[in-house]
């Protein structure tokens, strides 16, 4: 099955090459199972990450797939979404980390944060010149902005509101993203509850923030 859009195929066989591109670079496999030579270089899965990436915005910009997940269509029966944002190679993706932290690769992480950066962050964002909701204005990418014009008033919160829910409830951020509004109830004007839209075990229970 194929879709074709401005003459490029794509097709069931691209989430292998997905996957097969990724192989030989970053797996300690080669794509017919047998392993690789200690002296073969092997790259990291964060070069892995990167190489997904690339091709998630190759099949989404330029040949406009999009980012939704590639799935049957229930109207045309057709396979419509990106290639690169499949359950194969979600699933291959997962199985990779697994392996590189076993075989000893530690991964890569940003600072922790602190609850002072959090309360840097808020007070930042809720200065009168960030905090402020402003009227659309179309501009250009040529003209450029200043470091500090990175986003607007609702940007702003709306990132707030996701680094102060990872912070508490332990997320990474790519759970964050999962989280959609009906996921949100408001309590009080100083209680939130927030339902995981996904499985996240803890070992002493829950807590009601």
């Amino acid at each position: 099955m194929y879709l074709c859009v401005d003459n490029v195929r794509v097709s069931l066989f691209n989430q292998i090459k997905i996957v097969h591109l990724q192989q030989l670079r970053c797996d300690d496999r080669n794509f017919d199972g047998t392993m690789k030579l200690p002296s073969e270089t092997r790259d990291t899965y964060n070069h892995a990450q990167k190489m997904r990436a690339a091709m998630t915005y190759g099949f989404g910009r330029l040949c406009g797939l999009g980012a939704l997940p590639w799935h049957q269509s229930e109207v045309t029966g057709k396979m419509v979404g990106n290639p690169s944002v499949s359950e194969t190679v979600g699933t291959y993706m997962t199985s990779l980390r697994r392996r590189k932290v076993r075989a000893g690769e530690t991964a890569t992480s940003a600072r922790a944060i602190t609850q002072e950066t959090l309360g840097k962050l808020y007070e930042l964002n809720n200065r009168p010149e960030n905090s402020t909701v402003k009227e659309y204005a179309a501009g250009s990418r040529k003209q450029g902005k200043p470091e500090h014009e990175w986003g607007g008033a609702r940007a702003r919160r709306l990132l707030t509101l996701a680094y102060v829910l990872s912070f508490l409830c332990l997320l990474r951020f790519d759970e964050v993203l999962k989280i959609q509004m009906h996921d949100i109830e408001w309590v009080s004007d100083t209680c939130i509850k927030l339902t995981l839209p996904f499985r996240k075990t803890n070992q002493f229970g829950g807590e009601f923030l």
